[in-house]
């Protein structure tokens, strides 16, 4: 029991903030509370995104590649472009039209897509960060939900790269380009009736019975 007691004798002191004497003769302090002012921050804010609302027009322009509209501010920068790329000889005799949209960036953190978000719904185009031109570009096809959103969205279409969005407002010209770089209906019937009519003409693997 004796033992005991002066093994809790120091543990005592500690706990009433006293200093402890090391085998050397120094005093020990006590340890204390770690303040919550001390304590590592675990909460992470997040970057407010920047929305800009931009004022200017679409204006149709001359492109090697197909058609181009671009979206200019008032002090006449191109923030915007959406072009209606046509395919290079690399892509054969089957190759279709692509839809390029580019805006301008200027954040550090390089962003791998752009969101489309309009009155028609939202889409996601991947893409990809140009350092010289300080633009985010993305090729999607014409007939996927970034497309379809583009088309048929009224009002303003918010342009999202990072925590970077761009407030524009829509014009026809941007459904009619959507439009005319998809390939014609019939062509997309006659190609869904042509992979039909292979399906019926394979075999079903199965064996005739013998003669």
């Amino acid at each position: 029991m004796r033992h005991l007691l002066l093994f809790a004798a120091p543990l005592a002191l500690v706990a009433c903030g006293a200093e402890i004497s090391q085998s050397s003769g120094d005093p020990m302090p006590a340890p204390k509370p770690i303040a919550s002012s001390d304590k590592p921050d675990q909460t992470q804010k997040r970057p407010e995104k920047q929305v800009t609302e931009l004022t200017g027009s679409w204006t149709e322009v001359e492109s090697a590649n197909g058609q181009r509209l671009e979206y200019a501010s008032e002090d006449g920068v191109v923030a915007v472009s959406l072009t209606c790329q046509q395919p290079d000889a690399f892509a054969g005799e089957g190759g279709a039209n692509a839809l390029v949209l580019r805006r301008t960036f200027d954040e550090d953190e390089a962003p791998n897509q752009i969101g489309v978000l309009t009155s028609a719904g939202n889409g996601a185009i991947t893409a990809q960060l140009d350092e010289e031109s300080g633009e985010v570009t993305g090729i999607f096809d014409t007939r996927s939900q970034a497309a379809r959103a583009l088309a048929n969205g009224e009002g303003n279409l918010r342009l999202v790269a990072g925590q970077s969005e761009y407030v524009v407002p829509t014009d026809d010209r941007v459904e009619q380009l959507v439009e005319s770089c998809r390939p014609p209906i019939e062509a997309t019937l006659e190609g869904e009736a042509d992979a039909d009519a292979e399906e019926a003409d394979e075999p079903d693997g199965e064996t005739p019975s013998g003669s």
